[in-house]
């Protein structure tokens, strides 16, 4: 067996170098040829040996990083939840005392409520449709601008049609 400082490519070189004595040789094989061929196939042996326990070493790494990332990401979400939490629990006490705004030494904190619009496509006749399209408050495939819709009726009566859900938020600032 040769020196484990050969590459791959080295060992399979020397097999090709091998089929050419033996074919200059008319397929005849000297023992000294079948010494170097046993060799050979010793030394691809040890080094394919070597390659598959790199290649396991680095499925090892590969399932320890999986794993690792679930337990990262089941962390991340566990105190993406907690600061939300927090967060509800802040604005839910300054709810209850009936505070907007509170300043700190460190912070100011303020209530504030955004609005989610929607449409009820279900109770929109062809009528409104019409209507929203030629206000160009719609698209032709249907699309309710939702921007355009809310900006009208925003200071009007909101139609039947349009939903309007109101939440409250915390800013930190």
């Amino acid at each position: 067996m040769s020196s484990n400082k050969e590459t791959l490519n080295d060992i399979i070189n020397k097999f090709q170098d091998l089929e050419v004595l033996i074919l200059e040789a008319e397929g005849e094989i000297s023992e000294e040829l079948e010494r170097k061929l046993l060799d050979n196939d010793d030394d691809l042996s040890a080094k394919l040996d070597g390659y598959e326990k790199f290649s396991r070493y680095l499925k090892g790494q590969v399932e320890y990083l999986k794993s690792a990332e679930e337990q990262y990401s089941k962390r991340r979400k566990t105190i993406d939840n907690s600061i939300k939490r927090i967060k509800e629990r802040i604005l839910n006490a300054m709810l209850v005392v009936g505070k907007e705004n509170l300043k700190t030494i460190e912070h100011n904190y303020s209530v504030g409520s955004s609005e989610k619009w929607s449409l009820d496509l279900d109770s929109l006749n062809e009528s409104i449709k019409v209507d929203l399209l030629n206000q160009g408050l719609a698209e032709n495939i249907f699309k309710a601008n939702l921007m355009e819709i809310k900006n009208k009726y925003k200071k009007e009566n909101v139609p039947d049609w349009v939903h309007v859900d109101k939440s409250n938020y915390l800013r930190v600032k």
